[in-house]
């Protein structure tokens, strides 16, 4: 398949995405949705080898779901905490904080963790690649997903 047919698939991947999220699936199906087409997005942009896939997939999967369970179970609580501004004591502020720090400080190891492990298995140029490609991938998901809100 070609760069551009490529490209444009997942485009339309991340738009159809989009749109059953919006149409109240559950977040397990689409987080494996998203799931599906990271990996299709990763696989075309680290260009790995058979080896490099299988031992890559495990440790970036297991990174995965630990940055998303620090994110939803974590930070969404803290969130719903800090709505209602005013009526917070500083007490209760400095506390909110404090656990902020503690789940940024666990997403910092939780990164670290990763290129200490993914250096055993890939080239540092690849390791760099992913993050290049888990940006874009979000900004394109992020992208698609304001479009279809929009439209």
């Amino acid at each position: 398949m070609s760069k551009k047919l490529y490209t444009t698939f997942l485009f339309l991947c991340f738009g159809l995405l989009v749109g059953f999220a919006q149409k109240g699936e559950h977040g397990k199906q689409n987080k494996e949705k998203i799931q599906k087409l990271k990996i299709a997005y990763f696989t075309e942009n680290l260009n790995l080898t058979a080896a490099e896939a299988q031992k890559f997939w495990p440790i970036y999967n297991a990174y995965d779901d630990r940055n998303h369970d620090l994110r939803v179970k974590g930070f969404s609580k803290i969130k719903k905490e800090v709505k209602d501004m005013e009526k917070m004591s500083e007490a209760e502020a400095q506390e909110i904080l404090t656990r902020l720090e503690a789940l940024e400080t666990q997403v910092y190891e939780n990164n670290r963790d990763l290129f200490r492990k993914l250096k055993k298995v890939l080239p540092a140029k690849k390791i760099i690649q992913l993050k290049k490609a888990e940006r874009d991938f979000n900004r394109k998901l992020m992208k698609e997903f304001r479009k279809k809100r929009r439209g």
